[in-house]
């Protein structure tokens, strides 16, 4: 809907804006003229207020802030944190560049947080990485002993 319109052929329904519908209101604007136009080539036009969209309100600095406190290493991440802000300062769109590196930094942000014995919680993207990482270790230990044998050792 990128004239704050869309007429659906199929359905024979006109969908407008709420900002359209109020230019449209007034007799001879370009809305008003296009409603007409429309009206007279289709006598049977269904016209519909588009929905409204729930805006997703953004993440503020203070929320990242408060989030990255809760870790065990939380000195180490705010300090990160205020030089992605400073370098955010000349691109384009500082919010989304800061955003971007929260996201990248903490893809478990919005996941129901897991927490260690002292109540920090816990960074779930390296756990995976460390779970990875032992039964890696595992699987060679378990070579070593002899009890599996290496892929690549096996022979067609």
């Amino acid at each position: 809907m990128m004239n704050g319109y869309n007429y659906d052929a199929l359905t024979n329904t006109l969908t407008i804006s709420e900002s359209f519908a109020k230019k449209a209101s007034k007799v001879g604007s370009p809305e008003y003229c296009i409603i007409l136009k429309l009206r007279r080539d289709y006598p049977d036009l269904t016209i519909q207020k588009a929905e409204k969209k729930e805006g997703k309100k953004g993440l503020t600095y203070a929320q990242m802030e408060e989030f990255i406190s809760m870790h065990r290493n939380a000195a180490e991440l705010k300090a990160a944190f205020e030089k992605v802000k400073k370098l955010a300062r000349i691109q384009p769109m500082p919010y989304k560049y800061v955003k971007t590196w929260f996201d990248n930094r903490f893809p478990y942000f919005s996941d129901q947080p897991t927490f260690d014995a002292d109540g920090f919680v816990v960074d779930s993207a390296n756990y995976a990485n460390a779970a990875e990482m032992l039964r890696e270790v595992e699987t060679a230990m378990e070579i070593e002993r002899g009890n599996l044998i290496p892929a690549e050792a096996k022979v067609a």
